[in-house]
C-alpha cells in the first residue's frame, strides 16, 4: 500500500477510535452521573472537608496562646503583652482591670468615668487603666496575670477584678463538655500545639485540596474541556481525591480525640454538676484571696466586683427586646449562671467580713432600670449598660480614689522592690520642645510637655544610645556605633491628659556614654533634637 494511503488509513482509524472513545465516555458519564456531559467542566463536588487552603498568605490570628495567661491578642502593644510592664509615676494612678469579656469591653466606659471623677475632684494625679481582662478569662488566669506582672517588675496602685460569670459558666459548663480540665484557659484545646501526626495529616489534606482545585480549574479552562473523555477522567480523579480527603479528615478527628495532657489536662475534677459548681466557687474565692495578698505585697489596693448578669437574682426587669434576644434560661449560659451565682454568693460574707477584702456584689445595680441593657444571651451590655456599670464601680472605689488621687507613693514602695530607699529626684537631661528627664533610679527616660496638642505627638521620636563599650551593642549595630531605639508616642505608653503629653522609655542595662534624641517627620527632617553626655 502506498505510503500516502497508509497515512490516510491510520489517521482515519485513529479518528474513528477517538470518536468511539468519546461516545463511550459520554455514555459512561450519563450512566455514572445521570446527566449528559455539558462540556463546560465537571460539576462541583461537595464533601465535608476543611475549607481549601489558599496559596496566598493566611491572615495572622487575632488570638494566640500565651505561656502564662492561656490566651491573648496577637499584638505586642496589648497591655497583657507589654514589656516592660508599667512602673509607678508620681503623676499617675495605675489601675489594672481584670476579668473576662465584660470587664474588657467596659474599659473605655470605666476609664471615662474615672477621668470625670478625677477632674471633678481636682486630683493632681491622673488615672491610667491597663486592660488585663480577656474574653473567656476566669480564675486562676487573673491571679497568674498579676503575679507574673509583679515578677517582671510591673507596679499597680489599684487592682480591680470584675468577674464571676466565666467562673461558674466555664468551669462547670462548656469546658468539661469539651473534655478540657476546667482550670485550663478557655479554648485551650484549640490553641495547644498540634502533635507531629496531626501536622502531617493536615499537610496531606492541604496538598490534596490544592490538587483538587487545580483539577477543577483545568476542567473549566483546558482546551480539552469539551471532551467527555477528558471530563470523565478529570471528575474521576477529583472524586478519588475527595474520598481521600474525607478519610484523612476522619483520621485527623480520631487523632485529635485521643487524650493529650497538653491539650486537655488532668482527668480529675469534681463529679456531678452540683459538686463542680461548688468547686468552681471555691477556686473563685481562693483566687480573690490570692489577689488581695499579691496587692498587699505590691502596696496596691484591691477591689473585687461580682459582675451583674441577667440570670443572677435580683437581676433587672427585662425589656421586651431583652426577652426576645438576650434571655434564654434553658441555654447553657442561663442554666449555669442561674445555678452558679448562688454558689459564689456563699462566700460573700467571708470575703467582706473575715478576709477584709473590698468586695462588692453588683448583681443588683440594674434593678431600677427596665430599659434594654443586655445585648446577648450570655452577659454583655450595650453602651448604657456599661456606663451604669462603670458608674457603680467608681462610686464604690471613691475611698481609694481619694487617697490615690492625691498621694504620690514613695518609690520603691512594695515588698517586691530590691531595696527600700528614698527615691532620687529626676534629672533634666535635655531642655527642648519635649523636655527629657532621667528617672531617679536611671532606668527610664521621661518625655513630658505642657500645652501639648495631638499634632505634637504624631511624629516619631528618635533615640540613639552610644554605650561605653561597643561590645554591648548587637553585632548589626556596631558598625554605626550606636543603638537605635526610635519609637512612636503610643509605643512608649504615651498619654495626653489635661493638655499635657507624657511618655517614658526604658533604657538598656549597659552603661551609656552619650544619647541623642528628638523628633523627626518625613520630608521635614528633625523637628527638634538634643544631646547629653554622661559623666564617667
Amino acid at each position: 500500500m502506498p505510503f500516502r494511503k497508509k497515512v490516510l488509513y491510520y489517521g482515519l482509524m485513529a479518528l474513528l477510535t477517538l470518536l468511539a472513545s468519546e461516545g463511550m465516555a459520554r455514555i459512561a458519564y450519563y450512566a455514572a452521573y445521570g446527566s449528559g456531559y455539558g462540556g463546560g467542566g465537571a460539576a462541583a463536588i461537595e464533601e465535608i472537608t476543611p475549607p481549601p487552603i489558599s496559596d496566598k498568605a493566611q491572615p495572622r490570628p487575632a488570638q494566640i496562646g500565651h505561656p502564662f495567661y492561656g490566651r491573648t491578642r496577637n499584638s505586642p502593644y496589648y497591655p497583657l503583652n507589654a514589656m516592660p510592664p508599667r512602673q509607678r509615676r508620681e503623676d499617675m494612678v495605675i489601675v489594672g482591670l481584670l476579668g473576662g469579656s465584660v470587664a474588657r469591653w467596659s474599659k473605655p466606659y470605666f476609664e471615662r468615668a474615672l477621668n470625670r471623677w478625677f477632674a471633678a475632684n481636682n486630683m493632681p494625679r491622673q488615672p491610667t487603666v491597663l486592660t488585663l481582662a480577656f474574653s473567656g478569662q476566669h480564675q486562676p488566669q487573673q491571679t497568674l496575670i498579676v503575679a507574673n506582672t509583679l515578677l517582671l517588675g510591673g507596679e499597680f496602685d489599684l487592682i480591680i477584678n470584675l468577674d464571676g460569670f466565666n467562673e461558674v459558666g466555664g468551669y462547670a459548663g462548656w469546658l468539661p463538655r469539651d473534655g478540657v480540665f476546667p482550670l485550663f484557659p478557655d479554648k485551650w484545646h484549640q490553641l495547644a500545639q498540634a502533635t507531629e501526626a496531626d501536622i502531617l495529616l493536615a499537610g496531606r489534606i492541604a496538598l490534596l485540596r490544592r490538587e483538587q482545585a487545580r483539577l477543577a480549574a483545568a476542567g473549566e479552562t483546558s482546551r480539552l474541556r469539551r471532551s467527555a473523555l477528558f471530563g470523565l477522567m478529570n471528575r474521576w480523579r477529583q472524586e478519588r481525591i475527595a474520598a481521600e480527603i474525607i478519610q484523612l479528615n476522619h483520621d485527623l478527628a480520631a487523632a485529635e480525640a485521643e487524650y493529650s495532657l497538653e491539650k486537655y489536662g488532668p482527668r480529675s475534677w469534681a463529679a456531678g454538676e452540683t459538686a463542680a459548681l461548688q468547686e468552681a466557687a471555691r477556686v473563685w474565692y481562693r483566687g480573690s484571696l490570692a489577689l488581695a495578698r499579691l496587692a498587699e505585697l505590691a502596696s496596691a489596693e484591691y477591689y473585687h466586683f461580682l459582675q451583674p448578669n441577667q440570670y443572677a437574682p435580683p437581676g433587672k426587669p427585662l425589656s421586651r427586646e431583652e426577652r426576645e434576644s438576650a434571655y434564654n434560661p434553658e441555654g447553657i449560659y442561663g442554666y449555669f449562671a442561674a445555678r452558679g451565682y448562688p454558689r459564689l454568693r456563699e462566700f460573700d460574707r467571708d470575703l467582706q467580713n473575715h478576709q477584709g477584702i473590698n468586695y462588692f456584689d453588683l448583681t443588683g445595680i440594674f434593678a431600677d432600670h427596665p430599659e434594654t441593657l443586655y445585648v446577648d444571651e450570655c452577659c454583655h451590655l450595650n453602651e448604657r449598660g456599661y456606663e451604669l456599670l462603670a458608674a457603680a464601680m467608681v462610686q464604690r472605689l471613691e475611698p481609694a480614689l481619694r487617697r490615690l488621687g492625691r498621694d504620690s507613693p514613695a518609690a520603691p514602695v512594695s515588698a517586691f522592690s530590691a531595696a527600700r530607699r528614698p527615691p532620687e529626684p529626676d534629672t533634666l537631661l535635655i531642655d527642648a520642645a519635649f523636655p527629657v528627664h532621667l528617672q531617679g533610679d536611671g532606668r527610664y527616660l521621661r518625655y513630658g510637655r505642657a500645652d501639648c496638642a495631638a499634632a505634637d505627638v504624631e511624629s516619631r521620636f528618635f533615640l540613639h544610645l552610644t554605650p561605653r563599650d561597643l561590645a554591648d551593642l548587637p553585632r548589626y549595630r556596631r558598625g554605626q556605633g550606636f543603638d537605635n531605639r526610635d519609637f512612636s508616642f503610643a509605643e512608649a505608653g504615651g498619654r495626653r491628659w489635661r493638655g499635657q503629653c507624657l511618655a517614658q522609655i526604658r533604657l538598656p542595662d549597659y552603661p551609656i556614654a552619650r544619647l541623642r534624641t528628638g523628633q523627626y517627620a518625613a520630608g521635614a527632617g528633625e523637628l527638634w533634637a538634643g544631646d547629653f553626655i554622661f559623666s564617667e
